[in-house]
This record gives structure tokens, sequence and C-alpha cells, in this order.
């Protein structure tokens, strides 16, 4: 058994595949599989996977019908022999010591490993990251889940993001815990609630980047910044999922309670404003979306709480 399954789930990234196995390959830390899982790729990505497994006995190349990144990512667990599991998302790249610094962060109690990162933009700037000289917390089962939600929790922009964390396997493959194939976007922090839920919730978070992300013009999360796209009502569902998942825990109370109803709140006036810029009426929805709220126990008094919020957050500005 190797100590870690990295797991990467590719389609159509030829251009920037290469990168992001090479960064894989070339870690300081060497005791790792990779999981190739081509998702049934129409250009050369399936081709570079195999071509890279003939040269290195610690990759395995698995193809598929195309089925979307949450079926790929399952696919990779199904076949994982590692002790931890960590997520590469293919047009990114791991830094040189990005393994070693995660595999410092592990001890008997801890069951998640939570890194720093370096995000680019479109013009190869780097806009924001996590590095504090490699100091380290420990985040409760509490701490961890509220970072999974709302922007500037723990004081970061967001922690949400698949490729910070790194999962004990036992704990996924003992729990059957897997990525929901019915969610076009945030299907990754449904994941990562369900698998904090249901193990001791202990991360230690070494704030050291291991990772580069890329924003890509064409990638998963363009769609969002360049217009409204219907695909983004999955995210409140998926927080919906999220919110069920908490109340099923040992740590839920008021608090989390809160955190759960506001970041549903926040994603359904982040669609009925995402409709309203894009031109777009879609009464209908907005309607679904407001009674879902008021379901999931997002009444009338949160609203009017959000409103007073906005109010004095306004009269601040104007003082």
């Amino acid at each position: 058994m190797c100590k870690v399954s990295v797991i990467v789930p590719v389609f159509n990234t030829a251009s920037y595949l290469e990168c992001c196995i090479n960064s894989i390959l070339g870690q300081s830390f060497s005791d790792f599989e990779l999981l190739l899982v081509d998702d049934g790729s129409t250009d050369d990505s399936g081709a570079i996977c195999d071509e890279y497994a003939k040269k290195d006995k610690r990759i395995r190349v698995f193809h598929k019908e195309n089925g979307g990144v949450s079926s790929a990512r399952n696919l990779g667990l199904d076949n994982a022999k590692g002790e931890w599991v960590y997520f590469v998302d293919s047009d990114d790249e791991v830094l040189p010591d990005g393994f070693q610094t995660m595999m410092d962060g592990i001890s008997e109690d801890v069951d998640v490993v939570m890194a720093g990162f370096e995000k680019i933009n479109e013009n190869g700037l780097m806009i924001e990251t996590i590095d504090e000289s490699g100091e380290t917390v420990i985040l409760s089962k509490k701490e961890s889940l509220s970072s999974l939600y709302h922007r500037y929790a723990l004081g970061y922009v967001y922690l949400g993001w698949m490729w910070l964390r790194m999962f004990r396997n036992e704990v996924i493959q003992r729990d059957r815990i897997r990525f929901d194939t019915n969610l076009a976007i945030k299907e990754d922090t449904l994941f990562e609630t369900q698998y904090i839920c249901r193990s001791n919730g202990v991360t230690r978070f070494v704030k050291k980047p291991v990772y580069r992300y890329f924003m890509r013009q064409n990638g998963a999360m363009s769609g969002w910044r360049h217009g409204f796209d219907y695909k983004y009502v999955d995210s409140f569902y998926a927080l919906v999922k999220m919110k069920h998942v908490i109340q099923s825990a040992s740590v839920f109370d008021s608090e989390l309670s809160y955190v759960a109803k506001d970041g549903l709140w926040r994603r359904y006036v982040e669609i009925k404003n995402g409709l309203k810029e894009s031109g777009r009426v879609d009464n209908e929805l907005t309607k679904t979306l407001r009674h879902d709220l008021f379901k999931e126990g997002v009444g009338l008094y949160f609203f009017i709480l959000k409103a007073g919020e906005k109010i004095k957050k306004r009269c601040r500005l104007l003082t």
C-alpha cells in the first residue's frame, strides 16, 4: 500500500495535462500512486495519460465514457489503494514540496490535512494566496464545516476548494463517501461536508502553498464569471443537501444552523441577481427557490434580518 492516492479526472485538457502530471511526478515526496481517469476525452488527453503510464509504474490509467467530473472521481475512489486521497484538477499544478508539506501535517488524531494555494489569473499573475510561513493551526469539526460556506471564514476569501484538502481513505471507503453525479457544481463541497461529518472532523491547516490553481477562460467556473448558467441552480440544491448532512452531525447547533441557512440565502440571491444581470426573467425558478428556502427554515425573519444588515452597512458607508 502506498501513502497517497492522487486522483486526477481528465477531460479534454491536452494543452495543460503534461504540466499537471509533471508537477505530480516531480514531487519531493514519492510514495504515491497516480490515478488518471480519462472521462471520454475527444482530444489527445487519453493518449497522453497512456504514454505517461508506460514511463512510471506509479501511474494507473482508466478510460471511461464521458460522465462528468464526479463520476471520474468516483472511479478513482473505487480503485484508490493509498492511505490518504488527494484530488488534482488536470489543468492545475502541485508545487514541488506540496505532498511533503501535507504529509508533515498528518498525525493520529487528524482526519483532514488542509494547506494553502496560489491562484493565478488568465494573465499569469498571482491574485490570491495563502502563504504564512507554514503556520499551522488545528480546526475543530465545527470550524471545518463553517469554512466550506462563506467567504472570509477564518479570515480567508474562500476555503471550500477540493484541492486544499487531503482525506483519509479509510474513512471514505468505510462510509462509502462518493461524489453526487446529479450535481454539476458544488459537488466537491457536498463531498467534503459528508466526509467531515462522518470523520472525527479534526483538520490540521498548514498555511503554506501546495497547489497552483489557474483561472481558465474555458474552465469549470468561467461560466459564472461571464454570465448566468442554469447549472448553478444545482449549487443551491447542493447547499440544501449539505444542510441536511450537517443537521445529522453531533456538533449541529444554532450557530451551524445559521451558517447553513445563510449559505442558502446567499446562493438564492446570487442566482436571482445572475438572472437579472443576464437580462433573463424566470419567475417560475425564483418562485421555486423561494419556496424551497422557506421549506428549509429560511423564513421571513431571515429575510428581514438580512435586509437590516444591508441597511446598517449602507449607513456605515454614509457616515
